[in-house]
C-alpha cells in the first residue's frame, strides 16, 4: 500500500491538500486543546495540520506527528523543525509510553489503516485518562455518494474499459469500514464515543488533471496502481476529460462524504 509513494507525489499532495488541511482544523477544533497540551497527529502527512496544532498548544505544549511515508515526513521536518516527526504507523506506537498524550487525531487517515483494532488499542494506551481523540474517515457506505466514484463509474463502464477494469475497488474506496463497525471497534478498545457527525468535504479544482493529481497524491500512488499499465495513460486522459465536463464558473467541484468521530479514554 505504501510502496507507490515518491517525492513528486509527496510534493503534489503538499501543494493540493488545502481541503484536507481545512477539514483537519475543524476536527482538531472539537478536541478542546489547551496551551501546554501534548498532541499526537497520526498520519500527519507533510505536517501542515501539525503546524496548526502547534499554534494551539504553544511553546509550553508539544506536537508529535507520525506517518508511514518517509517522503512526507521529510517535507514536514523541513517545514517545522520545532515539531517532532517520525516515520511510524498507527498500529505500532511503541515510540511512546502509556498515557503520553492529552489529545490525538487521525485526519483523513483511519480508512487507510490496515489493522484498525490494533491501532485503536495503541491509541487508547497512549492517551491519558479523560483525553480526547478525533477521526475523520470515509466509511464504505458513503463512498458511492461522492463525485469521484460517480465519475470513475461513468468512465469505467465505457466499452473500452468495462471488460478490463473492475469498478468495485473505486466504489468501495480504501479499506474503510462502515460507521457501525468503526464504533464497535472504538468501544472494543475501551474508548467512549462522544460525537458522531456526517461531514461534507468540498474540493475545488482548476482542471480534470488537477483532480487526478490530487486523488493520486492523496492515495500515495494507489489510485492509478489499480489500472493496468497499458491502459493508464488513456484512462487518465479520459477521466480528466470527464471531470473537465463538470467545470463551472468557480472550477470543478468534487464532493466527498465522510464521518467525524470524537471519542475519549474514560
Amino acid at each position: 500500500m505504501y510502496s507507490h509513494d515518491n517525492p513528486e507525489l509527496a510534493e503534489t499532495y503538499d501543494r493540493l491538500s488545502d481541503s484536507q488541511y481545512q477539514a483537519g482544523t475543524k476536527l482538531v477544533g472539537r478536541l478542546a486543546l489547551k496551551p501546554g497540551d501534548r498532541v499526537l497527529d497520526v498520519g500527519c502527512g507533510t505536517g501542515r495540520l501539525a503546524e496548526w496544532i502547534f499554534g494551539c498548544v504553544g511553546v509550553d505544549g508539544a506536537v508529535v506527528g507520525i506517518d508511514p511515508l518517509a517522503e512526507r515526513i521529510a517535507i514536514a521536518r523541513k517545514r517545522s523543525p520545532h515539531i517532532r516527526f517520525e516515520v511510524a504507523q498507527a498500529e505500532n506506537l511503541s515510540l511512546f509510553g502509556d498515557e503520553s498524550f492529552d489529545a490525538l487525531c487521525l485526519s483523513a487517515v483511519f480508512h487507510w489503516v490496515q489493522d484498525k483494532p490494533k491501532a485503536l488499542d495503541e491509541i487508547a494506551r497512549v492517551l491519558r485518562k479523560g483525553a480526547r481523540m478525533g477521526i475523520t474517515t470515509l466509511p464504505s457506505e458513503l463512498q458511492r455518494a461522492g463525485t469521484l466514484v460517480k465519475v470513475c463509474g461513468q468512465v469505467i463502464r465505457r466499452a473500452s474499459y468495462r471488460e478490463r477494469l473492475d469498478f468495485d475497488p473505486y466504489a468501495s474506496g480504501h479499506t474503510g469500514p462502515t460507521v457501525t463497525e468503526t464504533i464497535q471497534m472504538l468501544t472494543a478498545s475501551g474508548l467512549e464515543l462522544l460525537e458522531l457527525h456526517v461531514v461534507q468535504t468540498p474540493q475545488l479544482h482548476e482542471s480534470g488533471r488537477e483532480v487526478i493529481d490530487h486523488v493520486e497524491s492523496s492515495s500515495f500512488g494507489n489510485f492509478l496502481s489499480r489500472v493496468p499499465p497499458e491502459l493508464r495513460e488513456t484512462f487518465q486522459a479520459d477521466l480528466a476529460k470527464a471531470f473537465d465536463e463538470l467545470k463551472g464558473p468557480t472550477g470543478i467541484l468534487v464532493q466527498k462524504y465522510g464521518t467525524m468521530i470524537i471519542a475519549a479514554r474514560p
